[in-house]
């Protein structure tokens, strides 16, 4: 795992960089250069700058984009004074609450260690930074154009979070997808999830994309069309057997500690899933109301 740059399509490049193994990602065209996602810090935004700079000294950084509002994508941002922030409204809306959550997590217990792929000098950086916030946002798509080729931004749906975007570079086939999907791991079912919403927010996205695109994911090696139609099935068998757990009556209590065979991912790593699910589950049911239609 290194932290330069390398072409994965037309002008399309991807970094990988050992703290909280994130991928940024760096669109090149004739007005300029979107970079997609920041990493965790302002000092680790100004890293990815240099980076920049030694795959060539001419790029000039006019449009950084989150993928969505977790600070691994988002808090290197400040680094970045030339260019306009995009996101989608659902990040302008919950940055600063999910800004303050992580450092209260990280300095209540820094958690750190070679198998967590960060160091305490890392966490104290992360605590240290002030958010940027998005200077545009949108609800459903926008598009950056760079002269040469455009750089679609679209929202499709709740998943990992409820701002998730894909950034799609039609001309190279390739698009990068965040945290609805990861490579080096399993996804992230953390407690801003939407379980029950993911999987047909990834069909959308999968739409948009033709047999051979390369997907970038927030974590890990880019992926082909393939992969992402696993992982979306896995992430539907997630939703199903918490709704039938749900709509069978089990108390959630009950529902986070039953294995099933079916599920693709440990359950202990499924708490906040069932939990989330359990909520949104039960508020479809009180807007259906009493009167719905079986």
């Amino acid at each position: 795992m290194g932290s330069g740059f390398r072409e994965v399509a037309d002008q399309v490049f991807v970094a990988r960089y050992p703290q909280w193994d994130v991928n940024v990602g760096l669109v090149l065209g004739r007005d300029g250069a979107v970079v997609v996602d920041s990493r965790a810090s302002l000092l680790q935004g100004f890293e990815v700058l240099d980076d920049i700079r030694r795959l060539g000294s001419d790029i000039a950084v006019r449009h950084v984009v989150n993928t969505h509002v977790h600070f691994d994508h988002t808090f290197g941002n400040g680094a970045f004074t030339a260019a306009t922030v995009h996101a989608h409204a659902n990040v302008a809306r919950s940055v600063e609450a999910d800004a303050a959550r992580i450092k209260g997590l990280f300095r209540a217990d820094p958690g750190d260690g070679p198998e967590a792929g960060y160091t305490s000098r890392d966490v104290v950086e992360v605590c240290a930074t002030a958010v940027r916030h998005p200077d545009r946002t949108f609800e459903h798509s926008a598009t950056i154009d760079l002269g040469d080729r455009a750089v679609t931004m679209s929202w499709a749906g709740r998943g990992h979070t409820d701002g998730d975007i894909s950034v799609h570079v039609a001309d190279a086939g390739a698009m990068f997808l965040g945290d609805l999907v990861e490579e080096s791991a399993p996804p992230a079912f953390g407690g801003d999830c939407w379980p029950l919403h993911w999987a047909d927010t990834l069909t959308e996205h999968l739409g948009l994309l033709d047999p051979g695109a390369v997907v970038v994911p927030g974590h890990g090696k880019p992926v082909d069309t393939d992969f992402v139609r696993r992982q979306r099935d896995d992430v539907a068998l997630v939703g199903q057997v918490i709704r039938e757990r749900h709509d069978a009556g089990w108390s959630v209590e009950a529902a986070v500690v039953e294995p099933d065979s079916r599920l693709p991912y440990e359950l202990g790593s499924l708490d906040a899933a069932f939990r989330r699910g359990w909520e949104h589950a039960a508020l479809e049911a009180d807007a259906a109301g009493p009167l719905a239609p079986a």
